[in-house]
């Protein structure tokens, strides 16, 4: 009679604690991220953030995906709340190059998993997938990894059928201030968005790690393509403008009015990618109206 029992219990135990462990294994993890980039890859990848850096800054510059209301901020990226962040007691913290001075103070709250994907010649649509990928194997999201990619895929080659081809090189711009303006070119976001949908880009010159140079308007002369203004603008800047004679010339002699096409993180992945692109054909297709 006690060896049944013994045996019941011992088979009743090992149940129980195979159902804790299943459970545990079922348990979405709780991720928390720096990096913008990482931010929107998880979120379009179903994962909800336990808490993210700065979301009013995602908000002016990445837009979508949109954060989950019930996303922490912690704070601002360079120096994120440790105190509110230990309260919330993520399983993992993703970072970028950019934050890895905050590893020592971060790995105390939970193990810290350093992101590489903007580096001098790594930008390109299989780059982008390739962090996907990285990404959804830390979170358990493969398959959420393939229906992304698999739908940015169709999405993107939707969008170049509606582009026309004689579309003039695309000279794709930001303004840090009335004078001198982020170009972007090699190694950029923008750019492999523009060649999946069948664009050219205007910039030739070499380019930063972050696919950009940072000139002058007067570097931008001489140059025949559709100017696109990406937003956002700082203040002050689209007034000025509108008086400043020598751009009103460069646009001219652009011979397309300039187009402003609204936010996508510059240094975004596929989420960005593709709101990019489907702002730009938007943009595009509706030229007459700006």
């Amino acid at each position: 009679m006690k060896t049944k029992l013994f045996t019941f219990l011992t088979l009743f135990f090992a149940c129980c604690t195979a159902n804790i462990l299943h459970a545990e294994q079922d348990k979405p993890l709780k991720i928390m991220s720096i990096d913008w980039t990482q931010t929107e890859t998880l979120i379009a990848l179903g994962v909800q953030p336990i808490a993210m850096a700065q979301q009013s800054g995602y908000d002016t510059w990445v837009k979508e995906p949109a954060i989950p209301s019930s996303t922490a901020d912690v704070g601002l990226r360079t120096q994120p709340n440790l105190e509110r962040l230990s309260e919330l007691k993520p399983d993992k913290i993703f970072i970028s190059p950019m934050f890895t001075s905050l590893v020592p103070k971060l790995s105390h709250i939970a193990p810290v998993t350093n992101f590489t994907l903007y580096k001098q010649g790594n930008i390109s649509w299989d780059g982008f997938k390739d962090f996907t990928r990285r990404l959804a194997n830390e979170t358990n999201t493969q398959a959420e990894a393939e229906t992304l990619i698999t739908s940015s895929e169709k999405k993107l080659a939707n969008l170049a059928d509606q582009n026309t081809k004689d579309t003039p090189p695309l000279l794709m711009i930001q303004f840090m201030d009335s004078r001198h303006v982020r170009v972007f070119g090699d190694n950029s976001m923008y750019k492999v968005a523009a060649n999946k949908i069948g664009l050219e880009t205007a910039w030739k010159e070499e380019t930063n790690a972050w696919g950009f140079s940072l000139v002058g308007l007067d570097k931008l002369m001489n140059t025949k393509s559709q100017i696109i203004i990406i937003k956002p603008i700082p203040v002050g800047v689209k007034e000025n403008l509108q008086q400043d004679l020598f751009w009103q010339y460069l646009v001219k002699q652009s011979g397309q009015p300039a187009l402003i096409v609204e936010p996508a993180w510059s240094f975004g992945a596929i989420p960005s990618t593709v709101r990019f692109a489907e702002l730009l054909t938007n943009t595009l297709s509706h030229k007459e109206k700006q």
